[in-house]
């Protein structure tokens, strides 16, 4: 019987690099009620816990944030030290395949993405570029399924859980990439104010649960949309009108994955002095 080979593993000893892209709801932060700030707060400790070097860049343009990305990918380029894993974080408003800007233009998710290519990118050839993408991706809810029995309903939880989703509008020739997105396409992706995004709130709660820095990064992920699927949200729809009510509501977080390695963030002595940055606007 042949022994199954496993698969190697990312070197992860060099330096690691974030940029995180913060569009906050201005009129939410007036009365504490932002999840975007939340989300914020969150990655940033995140980032912390895991020995990145990270940029936080709040409320920024369309324009500005592709700028940054540009930037931060330059900065990468340039960079005399080895890098051995990049993130890219953005929590703003969105829509299908676009995040929307402090100026209420958008941004394409593929210029967010395609910067890092191995062309353009050089430095990060062969080596794990992820992507948050916390925006919803259209206006459309998933009301979920009734089942006639509890078993039937496990074997959907977990189908849904480990669900990918590969659009034809990333290019083919970014390598060893991790996309994650908060919602289906069309479909909406769900805040709290109290806990922030429901994705980014599970990603954080499953990435610092113990054991995690032994678990391949994907399969952490998997492991999140499985905790999203399993907890549906309550909706207030039509607020304000003689049909206001309460719906329930599912999230299904979808990823893509060009990754040839398991990745793994188990905490690096090499990884150098956390950089925190702040931009934006107050």
């Amino acid at each position: 019987m042949e022994r199954q080979m496993r698969p190697a593993s990312y070197d992860m000893s060099g330096q690691r690099r974030a940029l995180l892209l913060i569009v906050r709801d201005k009129e939410k932060m007036k009365s504490n009620r932002c999840s975007f700030e939340v989300d914020r707060q969150t990655m940033e400790k995140f980032f912390e816990g895991c020995g990145f070097q990270y940029r936080s860049v709040l409320d920024e343009t369309a324009q500005e944030m592709k700028e940054e990305v540009i930037n931060f990918r330059n900065s990468i380029n340039r960079s005399s030290g080895n890098i051995s894993c990049v993130f890219v974080v953005t929590s703003s408003h969105g829509h299908r395949d676009v995040i929307i800007g402090a100026d209420k233009k958008t941004l394409a998710v593929k210029d967010i993405i395609e910067p890092f290519g191995d062309e353009l990118c050089p430095k990060m050839k062969g080596k794990p570029k992820v992507f948050i993408i916390d925006a919803c991706r259209g206006s459309n809810h998933d009301t979920g399924v009734h089942f006639d029995s509890a078993a039937d309903e496990k074997r959907s939880k977990e189908a849904m859980a480990t669900k990918e989703y590969r659009s034809t509008r990333v290019p083919p020739c970014i390598n060893d990439m991790l996309v994650a997105y908060a919602a289906m396409t069309d479909y909406v992706g769900m805040m709290n104010s109290t806990f922030g995004s429901h994705m980014i709130y599970n990603i954080s709660q499953v990435f610092s649960s113990p054991g995690a820095a032994e678990e391949h990064v994907y399969n952490l992920f998997v492991k999140a949309n499985a905790k999203m699927v399993a907890t549906p949200v309550d909706v207030t729809v039509d607020e304000g009108k003689p049909t206001q009510r309460t719906e329930r509501r599912k999230i299904i977080m979808t990823m893509e994955s060009t990754l040839r390695k398991t990745l793994y963030l188990r905490s690096s002595n090499d990884s150098g002095v956390k950089t925190i940055e702040q931009k934006g606007r107050k």
